[in-house]
């Protein structure tokens, strides 16, 4: 279960390439503007981003919750009504703090220190947009980046950050609010509780707390499954949680992915292609309620038009039927890495793997022989769910996989919690439509029937066995040898049992950086040329090209998809 992610394969950039950009923080404020469709739920999440209370917008990646902390920001910085100051950061690369945690570097202290010198730069851009006035003792901007630069290189023995604490941070945003006439402060955090370091999340939480007051009112964009609150956090107290994943079910969610072809078609030799409306809806069923996925789609069929448009105007079928294959591929690339970046939980996320292929066989069975509007495309598990078998979910429910739809009572039976399957692998399994020969309108009329009560039924044993799991195979991982691969006996020993090097403590971000560009959702061909035209090896090679210097000069790559590559670069460490 680890195809690759779908991938970049031109020769040269194409003139509306731009529209088909899938991150919304790389997208400039006016085409990001021009581009950006109307979420279902938009009007009541926004609401809630822009106003009072700490809030944590949750989705798995790629599901739309950068783009609807920007509409936040955007709509706050340029609102003609009462002065609210909105202030957006991206905490996206915070892993690169994380080499301290191993290194007993007083971490706590310099990530703190960091996050607080984010904040204040990021106060910085409104200030310039804005032309406010800022306090006499407020931070300057080159003190913050060569501070900022200095702890991201762990060189932090000559710089004295004593005094940026939380309370320090609100001090200086309050004086900023009350000299500009503002109201309140909207602290909009994206890609918040990134790091993969379970004490790094746990001390953002701590930070996230210090900074919430009367005036500051902080949302953070978290996912399910992955994210360590701190002990003196607890969510629904401390913070009120908003779902923004778009369920892939309905008119609402139809129009939503529609609007959006639409949009970045238009203006393009195809745009008439967002008219074909059922094909379109079978992608957007594909991506199961994920944007990114969704715009991937659309992007490869933008840049091989000839190879999916047939001459009358239509989407090739087995075309469609490979780009559904394509849909799923994101979510998978995305949960086949936490090998990379849970180490401990390696054997979870193995199993796991073994798990979910059985509960879309279990799927399978159950719809053999049945008729389309009767067809399943949820599954149930009975609670309560063994432990092991509940973080397994977790980490589906991060990538994308699974969806939660509730609980059911079922008498006697028991109380049996429900998880919508990703379509696309439901397509691509033949879970629904197993005939042999199929047509993209009997599989729109499997997806579009009532949801009804039918659907396996499922316990936490049963679905160990059907995978093959042994309950007592889900055992957290030691760190491995760092020279031969061999994991640790025990979390005390000092030398490799296999070939006796000197065991050292083990950095995740230092371990992804020195991965080969051949990680990077990427084509063979791209990172081949890059490879051939340039000195860029490694992702970290990718990452300290901070201009694209290096990138921009190799022929065929353009700003845009030198912003591509970079950006694949930073979700792979973060």
């Amino acid at each position: 279960m680890t195809p690759s992610a779908a991938k970049l394969d031109l020769d040269e950039e194409l003139p509306f390439e731009g529209n088909f950009i899938e991150q919304a923080e790389y997208l400039d404020p006016e085409r990001f503007s021009s581009l950006a469709t109307e979420h279902p739920n938009e009007e009541a999440i926004l609401k809630k981003l822009m106003g009072g209370g700490a809030k944590l917008l949750i989705g798995p990646r790629g599901c739309g919750k950068s783009t609807l902390m920007l509409k936040a920001f955007h709509s706050l910085l340029n609102s003609d009504g009462a002065l609210v100051l909105p202030i957006y950061v991206n905490f996206k690369l915070a892993l690169k703090i994380e080499p301290l945690y191993t290194k007993g570097a007083n971490a706590p202290f310099w990530f703190k220190k960091w996050l607080a010198l984010k904040v204040f730069q990021a106060a910085h851009d409104v200030i310039s947009n804005k032309s406010l006035s800022a306090p006499e003792e407020f931070p300057k901007a080159k003190d913050l980046s060569l501070a900022i630069a200095s702890i991201e290189a762990g060189a932090t023995e000559n710089i004295d950050l004593d005094q940026f604490t939380s309370n320090y941070l609100v001090e200086q945003i309050e004086k900023l609010i009350n000299q500009n006439g503002c109201s309140r402060c909207v602290l909009l955090i994206d890609d918040a509780a990134h790091a993969f370091s379970e004490k790094q999340q746990e001390d953002f939480f701590d930070f996230f707390r210090g900074v919430k007051s009367r005036t500051i009112s902080p949302k953070a964009a978290v996912y399910p499954g992955i994210t360590s609150h701190s002990p003196s956090f607890h969510v629904g107290h401390d913070a009120e949680q908003v779902d923004a994943w778009v369920r892939p079910s309905g008119k609402p969610y139809e129009d939503f992915m529609l609007e959006m072809a639409r949009k970045r078609f238009l203006g393009t030799p195809i745009e008439g292609i967002y008219k074909n409306t059922d094909d379109l809806c079978f992608l957007a069923y594909a991506s199961f309620g994920i944007p990114r996925a969704f715009l991937g789609m659309l992007r490869s069929i933008y840049n091989a038009q000839d190879s999916y448009i047939n001459s009358d105007g239509s989407l090739s079928k087995s075309r469609l039927l490979s780009l559904a294959r394509q849909g799923r591929e994101m979510s998978h690339a995305v949960y086949s890495s936490l090998n990379d970046k849970l180490p401990p939980y390696r054997k979870f996320t193995q199993n796991g793997a073994s798990i979910y292929q059985a509960i879309l066989d279990s799927v399978k069975e159950f719809n053999r022989g049945k008729e389309p509007n009767r067809q399943a495309i949820q599954f149930g598990v009975q609670s309560p769910t063994a432990p092991d078998v509940e973080k397994v979910f977790q980490f589906l429910q991060y990538s994308g996989l699974i969806m939660p739809a509730g609980e059911v009572m079922r008498g006697v039976k028991g109380t049996f919690s429900i998880y919508d399957l990703h379509i696309g692998d439901l397509i691509t399994e033949n879970a629904i439509v197993g005939k042999r020969t199929k047509s993209i309108a009997e599989f729109l009329e499997v997806i579009r029937a009532t949801r009804h009560q039918a659907w396996p039924r499922l316990t936490s044993a049963s679905v160990c066995e059907a995978a093959g799991v042994a309950s007592n195979s889900f055992s957290l991982s030691l760190p491995q040898c760092q020279a031969c691969g061999t994991e640790r006996l025990n979390s005390s020993a000092r030398f490799c049992s296999n070939c006796g090097a000197q065991l050292k403590s083990s950095s995740t971000y230092e371990a992804l950086v020195q991965q080969d560009i051949s990680a990077l959702p990427i084509s063979s061909r791209l990172q081949k040329r890059i490879k051939e035209h340039s000195r860029i090896r490694k992702v970290k090679d990718i990452l300290i090209d901070s201009n694209r210097e290096q990138l921009r000069g190799i022929k065929y790559i353009g700003e845009t998809r030198a912003r591509y590559i970079v950006g694949a670069a930073e979700e792979y460490v973060s």
